[in-house]
């Protein structure tokens, strides 16, 4: 058991295939961000939950610049 400052990671080990070019990007983004892959992994997956939630309420998911222009919606497969 760790010490009240450490904290304690309970989770699932889960093994996947990638493509080159998806392990690459997954290494490039892990570098550029100083996140681990794993973390990376975490936070698409709740973009992807975000993403599926919204279309599912009829909503869009939209990239805006800096003035609130929508510059790109990003729509999942489906």
């Amino acid at each position: 058991m760790g010490s009240p400052m450490t904290a304690t990671l309970i989770g699932k080990r889960v093994n996947f295939v990638l493509s080159e070019k998806a392990h690459s990007e997954l290494v490039s983004l892990a570098k550029e961000t100083r996140r681990s892959m794993t973390e990376l992994v975490r936070l698409g997956l709740g973009l992807v939950r975000i993403a599926i939630e919204a279309g599912r309420d009829g909503n869009r998911l939209i990239v805006a610049d800096s003035t609130g222009q929508p510059i790109k919606e990003i729509v999942l497969p489906g």
